[in-house]
């Protein structure tokens, strides 16, 4: 696990890579530990590959090492401003659907999906998860009506540190596809990053709390759509998930993908790093240094 704190020195150019814990440029001409000459990064067209071979899409030129940044939301991009007021009107919506909140206030949020969230806090007043999935457009629907009048009335969300400055330079950096692994379902992400401002950073449509109620889930239903939308048969290991609970590193070990943990949450560093993500941040503010662990990692 690379462990990088709030003190980590900028590096201004070069690729990143560690050693025994050490941040180091790397040389063109040497081959990595373990690995051949042919595994090593070259210069191809303008971008630093260890693959000469490119593909094309309608898109944009891909190189075959992509990596696929898959993004959790609340906690990770986003925090939210007005949690008592938000968390308010998301109690009468329940009222309204379901006829009770149940033990909403009971139920630990922190990197679950809306799914599990909701039976969690239903299923003691027997609403099964049937009748969830059932009402669940109704839900949406309220959900976004509650977020766009807050939005009409004020701020309600601010940015986790740097994550506008690395969705920016994510997006256009070829090496990479931004897109989202989050609980929220999906029309609730979308409201939520469009009142954030930060939706259009987004490539594909990656996986969300609408698509499965089990977070470890939703990687492989990500893969599938990216992998469909790009045309590719990217593996496991191309994937890295950006989170900030636990249960993000847990859904990308049982994946296979790679995970990038930020204490940005609920969660501190000391409690993340008992759960060995591959990078541990405290935030996401050094933008050139989290790109570098992105292609690294």
């Amino acid at each position: 696990m690379w462990l990088i704190s709030d003190l980590m020195s900028k590096k201004n150019s070069g690729q990143w890579s560690v050693d025994s814990g050490q941040f180091s440029e790397t040389s063109n001409s040497a081959a990595p530990p373990g690995g051949s000459r042919e595994d090593t990064p070259v210069l191809v067209g303008g971008r630093i590959t260890t693959d000469r071979k490119m593909l094309t899409t309608d898109h944009w030129p891909l190189t075959t090492d992509l990596r696929v940044v898959l993004f959790d939301i609340d906690g990770t991009l986003i925090k939210t401003v007005r949690r008592g007021e938000y968390r308010g009107l998301i109690h009468s919506m329940l009222l309204d659907v379901f006829g009770t909140c149940g033990r909403i206030n009971e139920v630990d949020f922190a990197g679950r999906t809306d799914l599990a969230i909701y039976r969690e806090a239903l299923e003691c007043e027997g609403i099964t998860p049937v009748q969830i999935r059932e009402r669940l457009p109704l839900v949406e629907a309220a959900t976004v009506e509650i977020l766009n009048h807050l939005a009409s009335t004020g701020d309600v969300f601010r940015l986790c540190p740097g994550v506008r400055e690395l969705l920016g330079a994510l997006s256009v950096d070829s090496r990479f596809l931004p897109s989202l692994l989050t609980g929220n379902v999906e029309k609730l992400a979308e409201v939520k990053l469009r009142v954030a401002g930060i939706w259009h950073y987004f490539q594909g449509r990656g996986a969300f709390g609408s698509d499965d109620e089990e977070r470890d889930h939703l990687p492989a239903i990500a893969a599938e759509r990216i992998n469909a939308h790009l045309r590719l048969d990217l593996t496991p290991d191309r994937f890295v998930i950006v989170g900030d609970t636990p249960r993000d590193i847990s859904c990308a070990r049982h994946f296979g993908a790679r995970v990038l943990a930020v204490a940005s949450g609920q969660h501190t560093v000391d409690q993340l790093k008992e759960y060995s993500p591959d990078v541990l941040l405290a935030d996401l503010s050094d933008t050139a240094a989290v790109i570098g662990l992105l292609a690294e990692i």
